[in-house]
């Protein structure tokens, strides 16, 4: 019998310990989701200093038992900022999960706006930030890619505002057809990069290609794929490669986000030339008469100078400082006149105002943005300009719908493109040809008509003698060879502008069947007109009556 109560006794205290231990035990349950409200699946939720354990379903919920003691759960997931929750006595907590930026850094859009694990792709693929896009601005938002991306060549052509830029990726793939560019694609849609126009051997333009519509703040990021298989669904245009852009879009927020970017960038002339200071204008003097019948002297007078044509070139005696005749009549020290190159140009700039507006909640966000560049280029009278527009929606409609829309405007004015290579009106060109002792200054002539002849009144007030040379009006030459402008009558009396306006749409629209399978739509359109204006002006010395054209392009690609 005492046996038999020591055994009862024993087990009532055993009992009594358990109990009170089983009754400490707490059943937890609740949903975790991502930003945007979805259900976030194979979630690891454990009890802080634990090794109690559970992971969430395909709709985010989950239930784990916490032993007494224990007050905070810890939420973690791939791709997800992992969160520590106090349980404060609650047996229902739901948790939203902020992305991992670090993580889904490695996320990039293939093509057709599917997102990839960069490392699960079998081709190469590089991504730039947009952010890089705008510390050190151009003007097209390519040549940011310089020197980003292995592999892939950027030339920027020296050729002035709203030029053209030459990318190749991985080496040219075609040595007939020249071009070895690749396709350009934003948000999905393939657009348009056709160049109007390039220098040839006799000289011309460079007039920009489609790339300058692009405005760097509206960009979130830009995808350089390489391989041939990133290429697949975009067909033989893609032969070279894509250069895929994202914009960025809205995103859920409390109140209305306010964004104001401002950048300012100077150009100055870098004057690298190294040439000859000791001779001025004039012919060379062979020490064979028979070689030469011309010889190393200055101008007496302006009759002398025009009939023996002696400023067409800059091997004349050696500077001594006398005076010598000029193409205006004027006599002037004969002495190095200075850097004219430099005097001729300018400091250039380039300004940027971008504002932007995003909000939203749950199931529609938007972004709204409006920017303005104002660019003026180092050669006179030329410059750039451009106004951008965008507008991005995100909608839901229930849980399986999505819709993704955008716009993007931009409104594009160069004013002047500079001629170049071996050309008449190239005004570089003018000033390499321009003997050392001959100041460019004095070549503006009438300050109302930079680089045409002044009046007779003006003519007589300055001493100049070139009334019965050339007539008021026309271009001020400095000697007889037509084809080579006077760089002032160039910058500011040809005309080469152009206008372009652009819009491009798209539009997504995805239906979720299931939480891993989904049906998609996408169209876009990509439509620009471009008007061009193009003068010579009368009065030209190779083309005395001048020359006038104007046309207009019209380019509309739609794609589904």
């Amino acid at each position: 019998m005492k046996q038999l109560t020591v055994a009862i006794t024993f087990f009532l205290l055993l009992l009594a310990g358990v109990l009170p231990a089983f009754a400490q035990q707490k059943t937890v349950t609740g949903r975790i989701t991502d930003a945007n409200g979805d259900p976030v699946p194979s979630v690891n939720v454990t009890v802080k200093g634990t090794n109690t354990g559970t992971t969430t379903n395909s709709n985010g919920a989950y239930s784990i038992e916490v032993p007494s003691g224990s007050n905070t759960l810890v939420i973690s997931s791939v791709g997800f900022q992992a969160k520590e929750v106090a349980i404060s006595g609650r047996s229902t907590i739901n948790v939203d999960l902020a992305g991992d930026v670090k993580e889904l850094s490695n996320v990039v859009v293939t093509a057709l706006g599917i997102k990839r694990q960069a490392r699960a792709l079998a081709y190469s693929v590089t991504e730039v930030k947009g952010e890089s896009m705008t510390q050190a601005r151009e003007n097209s938002v390519i040549n940011s890619l310089e020197g980003r991306v292995a592999g892939v060549n950027v030339t920027k052509i020296a050729s002035g505002p709203g030029a053209s830029t030459r990318v190749v990726i991985r080496g040219a793939k075609t040595l007939t057809s020249g071009n070895n560019q690749p396709l350009y694609v934003i948000d999905g849609i393939p657009i348009d990069n056709s160049n109007f126009g390039q220098a040839g051997v006799w000289g011309g333009a460079d007039r920009g290609d489609g790339m300058n519509s692009i405005n760097p703040d509206d960009i979130e990021s830009i995808t350089v794929l390489k391989g041939a298989a990133a290429a697949a669904l975009y067909g033989a245009r893609a032969a070279n490669g894509v250069i895929n852009i994202i914009t960025k879009s809205g995103s859920k927020s409390k109140g209305l986000g306010i964004e104001v970017n401002s950048n300012y960038v100077l150009e100055r002339f870098n004057n690298l030339l190294d040439l000859q200071k000791t001779h001025g204008e004039g012919y060379y003097a062979s020490p064979d008469p028979a070689l030469s019948t011309r010889v190393s002297r200055t101008a007496q007078s302006i009759d002398d100078y025009w009939l023996n044509n002696l400023g067409a070139n800059g091997w004349g005696p050696i500077y001594d400082g006398s005076n010598s005749v000029q193409f205006d009549g004027v006599s002037r020290p004969y002495k190095y006149a200075g850097d004219n190159v430099s005097k001729f140009l300018e400091n250039g700039y380039t300004l940027t105002n971008t504002l932007a507006l995003t909000g939203g909640d749950e199931t529609t966000n938007f972004r709204f943005s409006a920017s303005e560049l104002n660019n003026k280029a180092i050669i006179p009278n030329s410059g750039f300009d451009r106004f951008n527009a965008s507008l991005a929606l995100n909608s839901k409609f229930g849980k399986r719908i999505s819709l993704f829309a955008k716009v993007l405007y931009s409104n594009e004015r160069v004013k002047n493109r500079p001629r170049i290579s071996d050309s008449p009106g190239n005004a570089i060109q003018s000033l390499l040809r321009l003997p050392g002792n001959v100041n460019v200054l004095d070549l503006i002539g009438d300050p109302n008509k930079p680089g045409a002849v002044p009046s007779l009144e003006m003519q007589q007030a300055q001493g100049i003698q070139i009334y019965d040379k050339k007539a008021p009006g026309e271009e001020f030459q400095r000697n007889n060879d037509l084809w080579t402008q006077n760089p002032y009558w160039a910058a500011y009396q040809f005309i080469n502008s152009d206008v372009r306006d652009r819009i491009i749409p798209s539009a997504h629209l995805r239906y979720d069947i299931t939480d891993f399978l989904f049906i998609q739509g996408q169209a876009g359109m990509d439509w620009y007109t471009r008007r061009a204006t193009e003068l010579t002006p009368q009065g030209t010395g190779y083309q005395r009556g001048g020359a006038a054209s104007e046309g207009e392009d019209r380019v509309r690609e739609v794609n589904l």
